[in-house]
């Protein structure tokens, strides 16, 4: 009953963002085989104003700046705020639980 209420307290959001970030950091920027996780590439949409921004990230995740910034100027910014929105998420939950301990010990 407990590890169903914590379960049920779970953010999704809180697992996107790592998870988005960890598939980025393992992805290779090399390969131009086609693979893609932009949705307009996938939809054979010639250009993209977010085109660039995952190798952007996987190059500052990899501490290559000069490469990040080439492809894209807002690849660092993209990983400021998504590692704050993750922290921010990880503190919310972390309150929901306290808070969930707290109800079900009374």
């Amino acid at each position: 009953m407990q590890i169903k209420a914590y379960i049920q307290r779970i953010n999704i959001e809180l697992i996107m963002w790592p998870a988005a970030l960890l598939l980025l950091f393992f992805m290779d920027p090399g390969q131009h085989n086609g693979e893609s996780f932009c949705l307009l590439k996938r939809l054979e949409i010639p250009w993209c104003p977010g085109c660039g921004l995952g190798h952007s990230i996987n190059f500052l995740l990899h501490g290559e700046w000069s490469a990040s910034l080439k492809s894209h100027p807002l690849g660092p910014f993209a990983v400021i705020i998504l590692t704050y929105r993750t922290f921010q998420l990880a503190k919310l939950q972390w309150q929901s639980f306290a808070e969930l301990k707290i109800t079900i010990h009374d």
